[in-house]
């Protein structure tokens, strides 16, 4: 049998193994953790690396960044497009540059939306385009909009409490104004007597539709008959007026051609130089014509007045 050692040197060996055993464990913790500690941050920080891919920047302006950030992703219709390069403040709102894998192209007439990435936070934007339109350039800007957010509907809440707070304010000065008005005795005096008035009218109207509901009736039928009749006479007439109107059409064609051949006639003798354009211009011959006019009227009264005898004896 091999030689047995003493039992205070197998204690001492004992606690030896365990405290180096112990160390170990804590080397190898330590370890561990370390590695996961290298891989979280690793993956956090080139998660939106893609080795040997090449990319190209679009720019996007918002009214607000609300919340967007570097290495936030940027999406093309949903899909994983690309990342957030730089947030810049301009006057009146931000100019967002994103970095775009080649493989996708961007339309001019494009959108992009910052959205939500989570519910309990984180942003994103979303780039809503369709089929038509040319191709972005590179460095290419596209106007964009915000989604509301959590925090933009609590605010969209706390403007709409001010308004029902308004609202309310304003309701209970109405109900002041309604309950002063109903509690002015003279005011519903007033009302009554009108509603009573009202009541009495209407019950004095209905008697009287009543008691001449016949009359009413006989009018009514009356009225009927006289527009059948009114429209009989009116068939009636219409071929009478329709030949007078015609006839009117020829007389007055008739007339137009008259006037057309007076006017010829006028014209014809305005350019002649006979007796009678002498007797329509010729100032002597006119006043010859009217000295004989006038012994000739003499002449003619001398003799209806029995003033002259005639002495001629025939035998």
């Amino acid at each position: 049998m091999g030689a047995r050692l003493p039992l205070h040197k197998l204690i001492s060996i004992g606690g030896t193994s365990v405290k180096e055993q112990q160390r170990n464990e804590i080397k190898v913790g330590l370890t561990v953790v370390v590695g996961l500690a290298i891989l979280l941050v690793g993956f956090s920080t080139f998660k939106d690396w893609s080795v040997g891919a090449d990319e190209y920047t679009i720019r996007m302006r918002f009214p607000v960044s609300a919340g967007i950030d570097v290495g936030d992703q940027v999406t093309v219709n949903g899909v994983r497009a690309g990342k957030v390069d730089a947030v810049d403040l301009l006057n009146g709102g931000v100019e967002v540059h994103a970095l775009i894998s080649s493989d996708i192209v961007i339309k001019e007439n494009a959108r992009p939306i910052i959205q939500m990435l989570e519910l309990m936070g984180g942003k994103k934007i979303d780039i809503i385009q369709g089929n038509d339109g040319a191709a972005l350039p590179e460095d290419g800007l596209l106007m964009g909009r915000v989604d509301p957010d959590i925090a933009g509907a609590l605010g969209l809440l706390g403007d709409v409490q001010e308004n029902v707070r308004n609202i309310g304010s304003q309701a209970d000065t109405l109900l002041r104004s309604i309950n002063a008005i109903v509690g002015d005795r003279a005011f519903v005096s007033s009302l009554k007597e009108t509603v009573a008035n009202l009541h009495a009218v209407s019950g004095d109207l209905r008697a009287y539709m009543v008691r001449n509901n016949r009359n009413i009736d006989v009018i009514t039928v009356n009225m009927v008959s006289l527009t059948e009749r009114v429209d009989t006479m009116l068939a009636e007439l219409q071929p009478a007026v329709s030949g007078a109107l015609h006839k009117s059409d020829r007389v007055l064609g008739n007339a137009d051609s008259l006037i057309a051949e007076v006017r010829g006639i006028v014209g014809e003798i305005r350019g002649s130089r006979g007796l009678l354009n002498t007797v329509l211009h010729d100032t002597t011959f006119v006043h010859r014509m009217d000295t004989m006019l006038r012994k000739l009227d003499t002449l003619s009264s001398i003799i209806i007045n029995g003033e002259f005898i005639t002495n001629i004896d025939l035998f």
